[in-house]
C-alpha cells in the first residue's frame, strides 16, 4: 500500500506546487521568508525525462536572478543517498537549460558563465520523526571537489505555522494528515480519499484543485484501482488455499496425479508447491517430526 499511496502523494505534490503560487509558498516554509513573486519564477523541470529508476524530480522552477530552486518531496524515510540524487537531478536540468539556450556550445572555445546555482529541498511528510535537518554529498578526489547540501522541512500539518486555507502548503498537509489518519483507522484507500477530500472542502483546503477532474482521476488510477487489487488477492489467496486442501485430501486418498496437477493448474500452484504439500504429507504417514 506505501508504495501506491507514495505515488499518489508524489504526483498530487506535483500538479499541485507546479502552480507558481502555490510553490511560493511552500518556498517560504523553506527558506522562512522570500521576496519572489510569480513574476520571478518559471517553472523549469525534466516532465517527461525519466532519470534515477524511473523517478523525476517533483518541482522546480528557475528565479529571474538565475537560481534553480529544485524540491523534492519524500514521504517514508530519508534516504541517504538523497543529496546525491538532487545532485544528479540539478545536472539534468543543468543540461535542459544549456540546450534550451542555443548560444551556448558545450563544446566550444568559449567557458560557459552565469550558469543556474541550485538550491536544494526536501519537503517531508514521512511517518518518522524528522531528525535531520541537512543531508549532504561529498566529493574530494583528485583535485575534484563537489559539496551539496539539502535541507529537509517537516510539512506535517501539525509543524505548519501557517495553516490558513490560503495556503497551498497547509491544503496539501492537511489532506495527508486526514487521508493518513483514515488509513490508519481502518479504512480503505476509497473511503481515507473521500474523508480526506470532504474535511478539506469543509475547511476551505485546496479550492479549484479538488474538484478537478484530473484529480478525481489519479486518486482512481492510484487509490481505488489498488483496493480492488487488494481484494481480488485476497480472493486468490483463498481459492488458492482451497484448492491446496483439496491436493492434501486427494493426495490422502491415492488419487491419480492427474486429478491433483488439475487442481494445481486451476489454481496456478506451482510444480515446487506441489512438491512440498506431498512431503508434508509424507511425513505425516511416516509420523516424522
Amino acid at each position: 500500500m506505501g508504495n501506491v499511496k507514495r505515488q499518489h502523494k508524489d504526483t498530487m505534490f506535483r500538479g499541485w506546487f507546479k502552480i507558481p503560487q502555490n510553490f511560493l509558498h511552500l518556498l517560504k516554509h523553506c527558506k522562512g521568508d522570500t521576496t519572489l513573486t510569480t513574476d520571478d519564477i518559471e517553472l523549469f523541470d525534466l516532465e517527461s525525462v525519466v532519470i534515477i529508476r524511473g523517478r523525476r524530480n517533483d518541482v522546480s522552477f528557475i528565479t529571474k536572478d538565475n537560481r534553480l530552486i529544485i524540491l523534492i518531496e519524500h514521504q517514508s524515510s530519508l534516504n541517504p543517498n538523497m543529496a546525491f540524487r538532487l545532485f544528479l537531478y540539478y545536472m539534468e536540468l543543468l543540461h535542459l537549460w544549456i540546450k534550451s539556450n542555443s548560444e551556448i556550445n558545450l563544446y566550444g572555445n568559449s567557458k560557459i558563465e552565469n550558469f543556474p546555482l541550485p538550491e536544494f529541498y526536501v519537503a517531508y511528510n514521512g511517518e518518522k520523526p524528522l531528525e535531520e535537518e541537512f543531508s549532504t554529498f561529498k566529493l574530494d578526489y583528485g583535485g575534484v571537489k563537489v559539496e551539496v547540501e539539502v535541507k529537509i522541512l517537516d510539512i506535517h500539518f501539525e509543524n505548519l505555522e501557517d495553516t490558513r486555507p490560503d495556503n497551498a502548503l497547509a491544503g496539501y498537509s492537511f489532506f495527508y494528515k486526514v487521508f493518513d489518519d483514515g488509513l490508519q483507522a481502518g479504512l480503505s484507500n476509497e473511503e481515507a480519499f473521500v474523508k480526506a477530500r470532504e474535511e478539506s472542502m469543509s475547511r476551505g483546503y485546496l479550492k479549484d484543485f479538488i474538484n478537478k477532474e484530473e484529480f478525481i482521476m489519479d486518486y482512481k488510477d492510484h487509490l481505488f484501482d489498488y483496493d480492488i487489487q487488494l481484494r481480488l488477492q485476497g480472493e486468490a489467496r483463498g481459492k488458492a488455499k482451497e484448492a491446496e486442501e483439496n491436493i492434501l485430501l486427494a493426495m490422502k486418498y491415492d488419487s491419480s496425479n492427474a486429478l491433483i496437477e488439475e487442481i494445481a493448474k486451476k489454481a496456478n500452484i506451482s510444480a515446487a508447491r506441489l512438491d512440498e504439500l506431498r512431503a508434508s504429507t509424507e511425513t505425516k504417514d511416516t509420523g516424522v517430526a
